[in-house]
């Protein structure tokens, strides 16, 4: 589910330190429980990272940075605006969603990250606009998406996506779906923007 980049220790410590706090909680898990899981001593774990917070907010940078990557590879593929967008948040956030919620801990994992990554959790969302920005521009340009009835540009239109999609998180804490809600999301934002059908309102 989760790449991370490159293969080295920091890597291995961050998987196995995913796997833990997956089958044990956040809270519940030692750095010894890492180091197990790792292949690795404490005091070697202690040499990259200086606590068990340290890994956790490593581990969320390296899951925003996935997400990222999946994000722009979701737009970059052969589509329709519209299909382009679904699966850019198919493979960057409902992904991630459907991990975290299949798991014991899962809304453990989403509180601590709140409490404890929230910066991250924003930088996150300033880049995600960034990309659902170059997402229209070149939907724009390539026909795909006609902006011209708008007073609103590419970056507005991904920054009133982002802070929609912030309200969902709202969603998650008071465990409501959160997949459809961010699927008409995303068809209210390709049916305002992809060109209307050639004869559209002829019988």
């Amino acid at each position: 589910m989760l790449q991370i980049l490159p293969d080295d220790k920091r890597s291995t410590i961050l998987c196995s330190a995913l796997q833990v706090f997956v089958a044990y909680g956040f809270r519940k898990t030692s750095m010894d429980d890492i180091a197990r899981a790792a292949g690795m001593s404490r005091p070697a774990l202690y040499q990259v990272f200086k606590n068990k917070t340290d890994i956790f907010r490593g581990l969320a940078a390296e899951m925003m940075a996935d997400a990222e990557r999946k994000a722009r590879a979701g737009f970059a593929m052969e589509g329709t605006f519209r299909e382009k967008l679904h699966r850019a948040m198919d493979m960057s956030i409902l992904e991630m969603h459907r991990f975290v919620e299949q798991t014991a801990h899962g809304k453990e994992l989403v509180g601590i990250s709140h409490e404890l990554a929230s910066d991250i959790s924003e930088q996150w969302t300033d880049a995600l606009a960034e990309i659902v920005a170059d997402g229209i521009q070149q939907a724009s340009a390539q026909g795909l998406a006609d902006l011209s009835r708008f007073q609103a540009d590419a970056q507005m239109i991904a920054s009133i996506f982002t802070l929609a999609l912030e309200g969902l998180k709202y969603e998650v804490e008071k465990d409501r779906p959160v997949e459809p809600r961010l699927r008409a999301l995303a068809d209210f934002i390709a049916d305002a923007i992809e060109p209307a059908p050639r004869n559209a309102g002829w019988v």
